[in-house]
């Protein structure tokens, strides 16, 4: 058992308990949920950092990775593979379910900060003009790099 939190934005708060491995939101009939979440790491700097996210669902959830840092006035930004100058690698695989690693290397201290997954299998997800039915379920790990 190891404690799993799970971010349901449309429910309006964040839910924290002790699961298996799966958190989960079910929206008619369709799971998109964790059975993988990434864990908190302590790192040294010019160390580098690998996360792990696993989900499940039908249609097979899309996982995203997603960065906010330490300081107060910064906000969610999306990674992507060769992001911070190519030290960002990003892996994901989509067969029975959805598999995605985040690695970078040489870390800074401003790589410290909440490195957040996010799953969804709304077909409406990354539509331009139309809201999702169902909003991207989200699992966190903190990251903090050190001297």
């Amino acid at each position: 058992i190891h404690l799993c939190r799970a971010v349901f934005p449309d429910l309006g708060k964040g839910e924290i308990g002790e699961s298996s491995g799966l958190c989960y939101l079910e929206h008619k009939g369709n799971k998109a949920g964790f059975i993988k979440s990434p864990l908190s790491q302590k790192k040294l700097t010019e160390d580098s950092v690998e996360l792990h996210c696993e989900a499940l669902g039908n249609p097979i959830p899309e996982i995203q990775w997603w960065f906010e840092g330490d300081e107060w006035n910064e906000t969610y930004a999306q990674l992507w593979d060769g992001a911070r100058q190519d030290r960002v690698k990003i892996n994901a695989t989509y067969n029975l379910h959805s598999t995605s690693s985040i690695y970078i290397a040489n870390l800074t201290i401003n790589d410290s900060g909440t490195y957040e997954c996010r799953a969804s299998n709304d077909p409406d997800r990354n539509h331009l003009s139309k809201s999702p039915k169902v909003k991207w379920i989200r699992s966190q790990a903190n990251v903090f790099v050190i001297e």
